[in-house]
């Protein structure tokens, strides 16, 4: 068929009847066939999404036009959300129409996963990172053997030297007190436990931020000099 020969619109033929017509499982449109077929063959498909009426699943089903391949995201939200009409890549995930925990996508086949360098950690993706980027990166210390003001002075690789959730304690004998980290910096010159010139030990004062009074003696019933929290985890004395 030369269909520079051919008069009227596509339909005063294409009408199941004269020639091939619209199947019952074709999109919704009301535009002519050339809006989105050539006349070299109906496969070979250009489509016109502002001439299509209907939600993006009515065609996008996998039947009548590509639908979510089985490792897709889990969503209830239209493929337009995400996707544009010229491609399906590159996406803009809208992770408020996400199901589930971020694992159940970001585990490196449906969406990126951890890097082979990454923390080890079994916590979510969304309790360091943000849902518009990977950084910068957030980590919300829980426990209370983080205090004080050691955020700002202490580097991420000084407690988990071995890149895992879980910190190095290089002391572990002291863990889970000050010590576990500083009974190399102690020092027992000032630190006196009685009168006489007998100092404490680091297991004695394991605690830094507890007391270390001075005693008149080694009954260590009477106090000579109070000394309450001397250290505190910002580096005040």
């Amino acid at each position: 068929m030369d269909h520079t020969a051919a008069s009227g619109t596509c339909v005063s033929c294409h009408n199941g009847s004269t020639a091939t017509g619209k199947s019952a499982q074709h999109i919704q449109s009301s535009t002519n066939c050339d809006s989105c077929h050539v006349t070299t063959g109906w496969t070979q498909v250009n489509v016109d999404h502002s001439a299509v009426s209907g939600s993006c699943d009515y065609c996008h089903n996998g039947s009548t036009a590509t639908g979510k391949p089985s490792n897709h995201v889990q969503t209830s939200a239209q493929c337009e959300v995400c996707h544009s009409t010229l491609a399906w890549l590159p996406a803009s995930f809208d992770h408020s129409n996400a199901a589930g925990s971020c694992s159940n996508c970001h585990n490196g086949t449906t969406a990126t996963g951890k890097g082979s360098g990454h923390f080890t950690t079994s916590l979510q993706c969304d309790d360091c990172h943000s849902t518009s980027r990977w950084t910068s990166i957030r980590f919300t210390h829980t426990g209370g053997n983080y205090p004080g003001d050691h955020r700002s002075q202490v580097g991420c690789l000084d407690c988990h030297r071995g890149n895992s959730q879980n910190p190095t304690w290089r002391n572990s004998a002291y863990q889970p007190d000050c010590a576990g980290c500083h009974a190399g910096d102690f020092k027992s010159g000032p630190h006196k436990k009685i009168k006489d010139g007998t100092k404490y030990t680091v297991s004695e004062l394991r605690n830094c931020a507890g007391s270390c009074h001075i005693y008149t003696d080694s009954s260590l019933t009477t106090i000579d000099k109070t000394r309450n929290r001397k250290h505190r985890p910002n580096g005040e004395f």
